[in-house]
């Protein structure tokens, strides 16, 4: 985790500062930019876990040893070229390369939110209260039904699909604990 943090840290500082050194968006309106790009992120994890993941080497082998700490995260070449195809996508659907950055960059950040999310949930060390809900949706997915609860981070979009079990039930525990993240 500390390797993305020193890869996409800079990346996010220098998008943010040139888009508002270069005045092509002012601070607020990069503030909002980047909270479209975490609202984003919330979709694009859903999605890419529903229709992407499933069947692909690195999240099978997640699936199939979800303590395997070399399996948690994505590979960072993978969300490397994923955030530079996303920023090609949304430059000419915003029609700036300023604007396409920083909702990049919130969708970065919402991306390494999940990233820690996701090593806390394999940790096996408790959390709070919402730690735990999460935990308990995502071990559902990986050990009762792979064909719900796809979101790590929040339950919205398997609200809005459908995809949310009435009550998941607790599973996991010392088949999935690492006290090593």
């Amino acid at each position: 985790m500390t390797v993305r943090l020193w890869v996409y840290g800079p990346l996010v500082a220098c998008a943010w500062w040139l888009s508002v050194r270069s005045g092509a968006v002012g601070a607020s309106s990069a503030a909002a930019y980047f909270a479209a790009g975490v609202a984003l992120w919330t979709a694009l994890e859903y999605l890419m876990h529903r229709y992407a993941f499933h069947g692909f080497a690195p999240h099978y082998e997640h699936h199939r040893d979800p303590a395997d700490r070399r399996h948690i995260l994505a590979p960072l070449w993978l969300s490397l070229s994923g955030a530079g195809a996303l920023w090609l996508l949304l430059w000419p659907a915003t029609g700036s390369a300023a604007r396409a950055a920083l909702i990049a960059t919130g969708v970065i950040a919402g991306y390494l939110g999940y990233e820690l999310i996701h090593l806390r949930l394999h940790s096996g060390r408790r959390g709070g209260r919402i730690l735990r809900a999460l935990r308990k949706r995502h071990f559902h997915h990986h050990f009762a039904d792979e064909r719900v609860c796809y979101g790590v981070t929040s339950p919205l979009w398997d609200v809005v699909f459908g995809t949310l079990p009435a009550e998941p039930r607790r599973l996991g525990g010392a088949r999935d604990a690492s006290s090593e993240a």
